[in-house]
């Protein structure tokens, strides 16, 4: 019989990746964007999409990578 406690644990990882995805390329963006503006340098919404992909990217498989080697390799 299942329990209506039972945990998801698909949607956890999903929201998880998202946050990390949404989170660094936010943060980063929003560096790259504050620098660039200190330096008075005009920049296309491309530049800022391409980097908020690249650094969201970036950061799920720097993640992965880590989680990866902490749980599998030590077993």
């Amino acid at each position: 019989m299942l329990s209506s406690a039972d945990l998801n644990l698909e949607r956890a990882l999903f929201i998880a990746v998202l946050t990390l995805f949404f989170g660094a390329g936010f943060l980063s963006t929003l560096l790259i964007f504050i620098m660039n503006a200190v330096r008075k340098k005009n920049k296309s919404t491309l530049y800022y999409f391409l980097w908020f992909l690249i650094s969201g990217i970036t950061a799920v498989i720097l993640a992965g990578a880590y989680f990866y080697m902490l749980f599998i390799k030590e077993g």
